[in-house]
Parts: C-alpha cells; sequence; structure tokens
C-alpha cells in the first residue's frame, strides 16, 4: 500500500507565444519609416515658422518706420498731402476693422439688453395682477372665514364634534 505521491512543480511554468524575428523587423521598419515621415513634416513645418517669422519681422520693422516717418511728418514742416505709409494703412484698416466689429457686438448686446427688459416688464406685470387677484380673493374670503370660526361646534349624536365641511353646508345653507 505504499503508493507514490508526485506534486507538480513549485512554480508553473509559462510558455508564451513568441513572434518571430522576421514580424518584429518588418514592424520595426515600418516604425522607423513612420518616425522618418514625421521629422521631415517637423523640419518642413520649422522652415514655414521661420520664414513665417521673417516675414513678421520685415512688416513690423515696416509698421515701426512707417510711425516714425509720422511722428517726423507732424512737425510744422510735414505736408499734408502726404499719403501713410503701406504699413499704416494696413494697420489703420484693421482698427477700423476692430472698430466697427466691436459696435456690431455692441448694438447685438444692446438689442438684446432691451429684449430682457422688456420681458422683465412684462413678468412683473403680470406679478402685480395676480398680486391684486389674490388680494381680492382674500377679501372675498375673510367674511365667511369669520362665520365659519362663529359657527358653534356642535356635537354629533355619537359624541364627536361635526366635520369643517358639515359645519361650513349648514351655516351657508341656512341650516342649524
Amino acid at each position: 500500500m505504499n503508493t507514490e505521491i508526485t506534486f507538480p512543480p513549485a512554480a508553473p511554468e509559462l510558455k508564451l507565444p513568441r513572434a518571430s524575428s522576421q514580424k518584429w523587423a518588418a514592424t520595426l521598419t515600418e516604425e522607423r519609416g513612420r518616425l522618418q515621415e514625421d521629422q521631415e513634416a517637423l523640419r518642413e513645418g520649422q522652415l514655414n515658422l521661420r520664414e513665417c517669422e521673417g516675414r513678421l519681422r520685415l512688416c513690423q520693422a515696416e509698421i515701426d518706420a512707417g510711425r516714425q516717418g509720422a511722428a517726423a511728418r507732424v512737425g510744422p514742416s510735414a505736408k499734408p498731402s502726404q499719403a501713410p505709409a503701406a504699413g499704416d494703412a494696413a494697420a489703420l484698416q484693421a482698427g477700423w476693422e476692430k472698430l466697427h466689429r466691436a459696435c456690431e457686438l455692441l448694438a447685438a448686446e444692446q438689442i438684446h439688453m432691451r429684449d430682457e427688459r422688456i420681458t422683465l416688464r412684462a413678468q412683473e406685470i403680470a406679478l402685480k395682477k395676480r398680486h391684486e387677484a389674490l388680494n381680492e380673493r382674500e377679501a372675498r374670503l375673510a367674511p365667511r372665514e369669520k362665520l365659519a370660526a362663529a359657527a358653534p361646534r356642535e356635537p354629533m349624536a355619537s359624541g364627536r364634534t361635526l366635520s369643517v365641511m358639515t359645519r361650513l353646508t349648514r351655516v351657508f345653507g341656512g341650516q342649524k
């Protein structure tokens, strides 16, 4: 009766399927291609940004030169028929566009405020009418409430007091 018992090993063996080296090589090649494309796109973007920055610096220099020229023309020897510099005209046009846009926004906001005031006034009028109707109703109910309060409480045959509805119907119906 001596049977031998065998136990499984202490740590299980994990065998995961491994991808083939060819698949890894293809994946790496694909990723490298993507990285190179991304780097090329970044280089192009940087070149475009540098060109744009250069154009902006030139425009700014022209605007600054135009301002200095305008300041020099403001003196007593300035000629009134001189046309503004190209940079000044563009800046002036941009300023006018901003002003017109601000005026449009202000007009829209004024219309909005006017509509809100009209709505608020209508709500106030409706609230006043409701308050007046409530006051009238209270005035009409006050004498009835006094009569109901003055009505004697008559016990019923069973010894209980009459219900409010029974008492009101007796008071207003003329019965006692």
